[in-house]
C-alpha cells in the first residue's frame, strides 16, 4: 500500500518534508506559553488592587516585565503560525494567500513592538 502521489515520489517530499519544523516550532512556543501564562494568571490575582498605579508598580519590577514580555513574544509567535496553517490550508489564491500572510505578519510584529515600547516605557520611565 502506497501513500505518497508519484508526483510526491519524484520530487521526494514526504508528508514531514516541510511541516515538521513548524509543527515542533509550534509545541515548543505552545510549551513557552504554558509557565509564562500561568506565573501571569497567578500574579495577577495577588495583585493588591486593579488600579493602575498597581499595574504600574508590578510591570515595573524586572521578572514580571520579562515575564509580560516573553508571554507576548511568544503568543505573538504562536498565534501568527496557528494562523499560516489555518490560511494555507483554507485559502487556495495566490494573491490572496500572499496579502493575508503578509498582513497576519504585520500586525503581530506591531503588536511585538508597541509591548516592547510600553513595557520598556514603564520599566525604564
Amino acid at each position: 500500500m502506497q501513500f505518497q502521489s508519484d508526483l510526491a515520489k519524484a520530487k521526494g517530499h514526504g508528508s514531514a518534508h516541510s511541516g515538521f519544523s513548524h509543527w515542533w516550532l509550534q509545541r515548543m512556543s505552545a510549551m513557552l506559553l504554558l509557565p509564562t501564562g500561568l506565573y501571569l494568571v497567578w500574579q495577577f490575582i495577588a495583585l493588591d488592587s486593579l488600579l493602575a498605579d498597581a499595574a504600574i508598580a508590578w510591570i515595573q519590577q524586572p521578572l514580571n516585565a520579562g515575564m509580560l514580555l516573553l508571554f507576548v513574544l511568544s503568543a505573538a509567535y504562536h498565534g501568527a503560525l496557528g494562523i499560516q496553517v489555518v490560511l494555507e490550508d483554507y485559502v487556495h489564491h495566490g494573491g490572496w494567500l500572499l496579502t493575508l500572510r503578509t498582513l497576519t505578519y504585520g500586525v503581530m510584529i506591531g503588536l511585538i513592538f508597541f509591548s516592547l515600547y510600553a513595557v520598556f516605557k514603564l520599566l525604564f520611565g
